[in-house]
Formats: C-alpha cells, sequence, structure tokens
C-alpha cells in the first residue's frame, strides 16, 4: 500500500499577468472577526464627537469668562480723566476699590484665554486623530475648525464685556 499525498490544490487560482501577481504579492490579507465576518475599518466616531464637544466647550468657557474679564476692564473707565481728548489713569490717584477691579479684570481675562488655549489645543489634537483614523471625521473637522476660530470669538466677547463695563461711564 503507498501513501501519496493528494496534489496541491492552491485556495486562488493564479494571476494571469505579472501586474496581477505584483499586486497579488503586496497586498494584506483582509483582517476578519473570529466567526469570519469583514471588520471595518471605520471606527467608532465617538472620537471626532468628544473633539467636537471639547472645543465647543473651550469656546463657551472662553467666552464666558472673557465677557466677565471684559466688563471688569471697562469699568476701570470711571477712573481715568480724559484731557485733550485721551483718556489717562493715574496709578498712583487709584482708591483700592480700582486695585481690586483691576487684579479681578486681570485674573478673568487671563483665565478666559487660558481656558480655551487649553481647551482648543485639546480638540484640535483630538480632532486630528479622529480626522486621520476616520473615527468621526465630520465631528473632527468642526473640531478643528472651532479651535482655530475660537480665539477670536473670546476676544470679540472680551471686546463686548469691556464696551459693556465701560457703557455708564462714557458720555
Amino acid at each position: 500500500m503507498s501513501s501519496t499525498p493528494p496534489p496541491f490544490e492552491p485556495d486562488r487560482t493564479p494571476p494571469a499577468t505579472r501586474a496581477e501577481a505584483a499586486q497579488a504579492s503586496y497586498a494584506a490579507p483582509p483582517i476578519t472577526e473570529p466567526d469570519g465576518r469583514a471588520l471595518s475599518t471605520k471606527g467608532p466616531r465617538g472620537l471626532g464627537l468628544i473633539a467636537f464637544v471639547v472645543s465647543l466647550a473651550a469656546i463657551v468657557i472662553g467666552s464666558i469668562l472673557g465677557i466677565l474679564g471684559g466688563i471688569q476692564s471697562g469699568s476701570l473707565t470711571q477712573f481715568a480723566a480724559i484731557t485733550d481728548g485721551t483718556a489717562s489713569i493715574d496709578p498712583d490717584a487709584l482708591p483700592a476699590a480700582a486695585n481690586q477691579i483691576g487684579l479681578a479684570a486681570g485674573i478673568l481675562s487671563v483665565s478666559a484665554f487660558l481656558a480655551w488655549g487649553v481647551l482648543a489645543l485639546w480638540g484640535f489634537i483630538q480632532g486630528i486623530v479622529a480626522a486621520v483614523k476616520n473615527r468621526g471625521r465630520g465631528w473632527a473637522i468642526a473640531a478643528i475648525v472651532l479651535a482655530v476660530v475660537g480665539g477670536g470669538v473670546v476676544f470679540v466677547f472680551f471686546g463686548i464685556g469691556a464696551a459693556i463695563g465701560a457703557a455708564p461711564y462714557v458720555q
């Protein structure tokens, strides 16, 4: 009794041309689940959505702090003396309340742009990662745009707050 193995049968038909053979040799096998289903290369959109929410929170928090800092800064105009059409503040003649207002204005203004900067940087970087990995690409692009444009929005709200704070003291 002889035991000869059966002839080799390839899983695929051999490629007809050299180009097909070259492409077949470089192509990676498809990644599958243990039950045989093909894995999706598109991940869940949560990463891009989180980046969008963080970028939006950066603008909202920065704008709220910016408008409060602007109101405090604008209220310092009550201590300004206008001579020859220009307003000037003499720091030696300021009461203690003006120093407290100035301190609050500075802290709120710095914290507005710091909060925006930290959260916008987070949203910007996470948005880039999400866009590259295709995990919520639309949300990621929106997060990147919000992170970039947000500084201007916070600055505009700071200016609006300064106008609101100065309005009662301007004739």
